[in-house]
């Protein structure tokens, strides 16, 4: 998938297995990611900042916005796995900002 992200819907793009993936924050997508999470946004986006998020946080954000995108979210884990766990927590890192702090700049999680 090519699908370039917009900035101004507060979209990112993601890389995962060679293909690069359009990450939307819809509100679902938003709510979704809670659940998954198993916590609220600000907890969340704190984890991604100190460093204490683990590959549960990474899928709980990646698989909510993909849908919201459009784009499949079945394999997503193993794609995480097979990308690089760190290389991954960026863009989630951005997303989560860009849903919480639009037009902000985020420190890179790593």
């Amino acid at each position: 998938m090519s699908d370039f992200a917009n900035p101004h819907r507060g979209e990112v793009s993601v890389t995962l297995g060679g293909q690069v993936y359009r990450l939307r924050p819809s509100f679902a997508a938003l709510a979704e990611t809670e659940v998954m999470a198993g916590c609220g946004l600000v907890p969340l986006a704190r984890r991604f900042l100190d460093g204490s998020y683990g590959l549960r946080d990474v899928v709980a954000v990646l698989v909510p916005a993909l849908k919201a995108a459009g784009q499949g979210g079945e394999s997503v884990g193993q794609l995480v796995i097979d990308t690089g766990f760190l290389t991954v927590a960026p863009a989630c890192a951005a997303l989560l900002a860009a849903a919480l702090a639009p037009d902000r700049e985020v420190p890179n999680p790593l």
